[in-house]
């Protein structure tokens, strides 16, 4: 007998709360998944250390969503970085079964896992018929083709697939799976944090920043995201300044150490934030930069950022790299100024074009801000629910 899906568990294999941006990612989609009526858990490990932060709070959401933390062996944070493909092994490993076990003991609860590895062991222990109620959300292939074809393989037995780029579907298509099996729901932003942005003036007043024309970029700092590229540019640029909003203990060091080499004096870092105070930063810029390289597949065909919605909703004129991930929303000439990626020369001719030019930088700001419109969470929720409504199977006692 089939059931209409009202229970939902996503399965997520991350700290959470933290400090990437796949944390903000599911906790907007949980709360805008519980908006359009389904009773929302999401399930994740228990993280060592372990850390009694209150995810609603940190994250700023409502609490129309519960959060189930399930044991598993994480020695991750015990080993340097270099030492930690083995205890992440088993930490996922671990997880995994532990999500297995939880999902086999109620069929009446729908599954969205946002893990590979997760996927994998839920595929592979779970009965034909109850495979019927699982839904993965995808958003990168692995690089290695042996690894990427077994991925492939266990996508191919589901009837859901939530992607974040038309790129990435089309990968998957190429690869074998039913395009109708497939749904492109790009990122998106909470609208509501940017309605009452303050001007430059008092952004860079209260932020203790010196008032002369200003670049922002906020975001991790992995070399893909093309921050160490942003960072000569403006080294190329005298009397800019580039604000540097978020980066982890890992790169940060090494994102510094460019400043240093080839913009001393030009670079204010941050270090991290809290996701709900990004809109005050990117107010302080004349300038939001999006500088992906174009070097991994992640980033040229696959990325939906997070801070590209945010900065469209922003009113702040945006510069990116011209990549078709990023073009599949941003347009030149029209809501951004795009530059070839990899390149600091024409990057730093980008930021220099909207810092000259006002009127252009007003221009594409506000086209910017009308195209961001479609991109909220709560439209999101509401077509990846419809999507999963007509794609699942939940209940029991199947023929």
């Amino acid at each position: 007998m089939k059931t209409d899906l009202t229970r939902l568990d996503m399965v997520v294999n991350v700290r959470f709360p933290g400090v990437k941006a796949h944390g903000i990612q599911i906790a907007a989609m949980a709360e805008a998944l519980a908006d359009t009526g389904l009773i929302v858990d999401v399930v994740v490990p228990r993280r060592f250390p372990y850390r009694a932060v209150d995810a609603w709070e940190h994250y700023g959401v409502r609490r129309n969503f519960k959060i189930c933390r399930i044991a598993n062996i994480d020695t991750i944070d015990m080993v340097k970085p270099s030492a930690q493909r083995f205890p992440f092994l088993m930490q996922s490993v671990t997880f995994g079964l532990r999500a297995l076990s939880r999902a086999a003991v109620d069929r009446s609860v729908g599954l969205l896992v946002r893990d590979h590895y997760t996927a994998e062991i839920l595929v592979g222990g779970l009965r034909a018929a109850d495979r019927r109620r699982l839904a993965a959300e995808i958003h990168s292939l692995p690089e290695l083709r042996a690894r990427r074809l077994q991925v492939v393989k266990v996508l191919r037995k589901l009837r859901a697939v939530v992607v974040i780029s038309e790129g990435l579907k089309d990968d998957l298509v190429e690869e074998g799976l039913d395009p109708s099996n497939i749904l492109v729901a790009r990122d998106g932003v909470h609208l509501e944090r940017f309605e009452n942005m303050p001007d430059v003036a008092e952004a860079r007043s209260h932020l203790a920043l010196e008032d002369r024309p200003t670049v922002v970029y906020a975001g991790q700092l992995y070399e893909w995201k093309g921050v160490d590229v942003l960072v000569e540019a403006v080294g190329r640029l005298p009397g800019v300044q580039l604000l540097v909003v978020g980066g982890d203990r890992q790169n940060l060091p090494r994102v510094e150490a460019l400043g240093q080499k080839h913009a001393p004096g030009q670079v204010i870092f941050t270090g991290n934030v809290s996701h709900q105070a990004v809109p005050f930063y990117l107010a302080a810029g004349d300038v939001v930069a999006l500088p992906n390289s174009a070097r991994e597949r992640i980033s040229r065909k696959y990325t939906s950022p997070l801070k590209l919605f945010e900065a469209m909703a922003s009113r702040r004129a945006i510069v990116a790299s011209d990549l078709p991930s990023l073009g599949e929303v941003l347009r030149h000439d029209s809501n951004a100024y795009l530059v070839a990626p990899d390149d600091p020369t024409a990057l730093a001719e980008g930021i220099d074009q909207l810092l000259q030019d006002e009127a252009l930088r007003t221009r594409l700001s506000e086209q910017a801000k009308l195209d961001v419109q479609p991109f909220n969470w709560s439209e999101r929720g509401r077509r990846v629910a419809n999507f999963l409504r007509g794609r699942l199977v939940v209940g029991a006692g199947w023929s």
